[in-house]
Parts: C-alpha cells; structure tokens; sequence
C-alpha cells in the first residue's frame, strides 16, 4: 500500500509544469533615486557628489551609467569638479549605490540687476516764520 501511495504522488508531481518548481526567488525591483549636488570626482571608480548637507556620497559606476550635459550624451571626463549635477542612483544587491545617470545642471542665469530708485528728493525745512505775516 505504501509503494502505491508513492508511486500516485510521483505521478502527480510528473504532472505538474517544470516553471511550478524551478521559479526564482522574485527580487525586488529598485526604485531609482535622485540626489542633487556637486560633482568632486572620481575616485577608485566610484562617482563623488557632495549633498546639500555638505557630506560626500560615493556611488559606484558601471559601463551603463549615461552621462547628460546639455540635454545630450555626454562622456564622465566631461564633468569637472564644482559642476552642478543630479544624479539617478539605484542599490545593488549588496546594497552598494549605482550611478544610473549623471546629469549636469546647467547654471541659473543670473538675475538683471535693477537700477536703484533714486531717492526722493528732501523738502528743505521750512524756515520757523515762514508762511506767517511780519
């Protein structure tokens, strides 16, 4: 009885899609995030930003990291140090940041000066008997 118990499972798993077993953990997908600042560099291979707070960021870049600058393709020896950048980074699965792009900010114009008001002209004082009769 046992060895027909056995053999109605071992049918029964035959019967099954190969995919029900062989399915791969689900990883999940990355969301992309953005930091704003300016690019320092590129040290050991890895992307160096500093972040509004003033600290460095180092992100790792990989042959698919695109480069922008003026809205078009662009190459990493383009970007020099104190350019404004924002930069789309994701985690690997080791937690590490990946630049998935860099993007240099182009600088705001800046703004017309406006010529001051003059000042409004000053009334001399009036004299104390001014107005009055002798």
């Amino acid at each position: 009885m046992n060895l027909l118990a056995s053999i109605a499972v071992l049918f029964a798993l035959l019967q099954a899609p190969p995919s029900a077993f062989s399915q791969a953990p689900q990883v999940p997908v990355s969301v992309p995030a953005t930091f704003n600042g300016i690019y320092r560099g590129m040290e050991s291979g890895r992307l160096v930003v500093e972040v509004e707070s003033g600290q460095n960021m180092r992100m790792f870049t990989t042959s698919s990291t695109k480069y922008i600058r003026e809205g078009k393709p662009s190459k990493a020896s383009q970007f020099h140090d104190g350019d404004r950048v924002t930069v789309d980074a994701e985690r690997d699965m080791r937690m590490n940041l990946v630049a998935l792009r860099v993007e240099a900010v182009p600088p705001k114009p800046p703004k017309e000066a406006v010529p001051p008001k003059p000042p409004k002209e000053a009334v001399p004082p009036m004299p104390p008997n001014a107005g009055k009769p002798d």
